[in-house]
């Protein structure tokens, strides 16, 4: 076995945001009586995203993200709602969302029958993350849950990796969906990435060591290697 401990990114690796994403601000319009559009959940989509990217690339803090998403968004709309308002109760309904992947628990416990450790790394904020775990029965899963928020640092900055020790790099093996954030982390800290991209990404300089479009095949990928 090449590699010994797996680090799993959550959102978008095996658990599935963009579901939860649109469970979550449906929820949150019908409460503030906004309309439920497709063009809409489009202009929100596209400020959560530049403001998660900001966050990565350090330019705002989590705090800040979790109500200027809302103020930007009601700002671009000239609707008057209180965006801190709109944060919590946002975060509220993530919190409550059990939207997985149809394959996570299956490949979760597959690999740990074959013997592997199995950490989840991820930037989400730690009582939506913690919450989805404890709704999808899933936290037993993971040996370790590493939340940027609760470290104080977020990926792709290296010092996210220093639970893992210099010496034993050779056997992490980070998997992750995001190419700026889980691959190039991985890269920057001196772990062996896998890139999982289900063909509607695209990419880009960031080099992955490996590279896998259907979660169904990682347990005799890894075997392969």
């Amino acid at each position: 076995m090449r590699y010994t401990h797996l680090l799993f990114d959550a959102d978008g690796t095996l658990y599935d945001f963009k579901a939860a994403e649109v469970y979550a601000i449906t929820k949150l319009f019908e409460e503030l009586g906004v309309p439920n559009t497709a063009s809409m959940m489009e202009v929100y989509s596209i400020i959560n995203k530049t403001l998660w990217k900001e966050f990565e690339d350090g330019c705002v803090t989590i705090e800040a993200l979790k109500t200027e998403r809302f103020r930007r968004f009601f700002t671009h709309l000239g609707m008057d709602k209180d965006p801190i308002a709109a944060g919590v109760r946002y975060l509220d309904f993530l919190a409550s969302s059990n939207h997985m992947f149809d394959w996570t628990v299956e490949i979760l416990e597959r690999l740990r029958t074959d013997g592997y450790r199995i950490s989840l790394i991820t930037n989400g904020i730690a009582r939506v993350q913690r919450g989805r775990l404890a709704v999808t029965g899933t936290a037993g899963l993971f040996d370790d849950i590493i939340i940027s928020e609760e470290i104080g640092v977020q990926k792709p900055d290296p010092s996210f990796f220093d639970f893992v020790s210099a010496e034993d790099r050779k056997n992490y093996l980070i998997i992750g969906d995001s190419l700026s954030s889980d691959i190039a982390g991985g890269i920057a800290a001196g772990i062996d990435t896998l890139w999982y991209n289900d063909g509607t990404q695209k990419a880009n300089s960031v080099q992955p060591t490996y590279q896998l479009d259907s979660m169904d095949k990682l347990p005799d990928f890894l075997r392969a290697i």
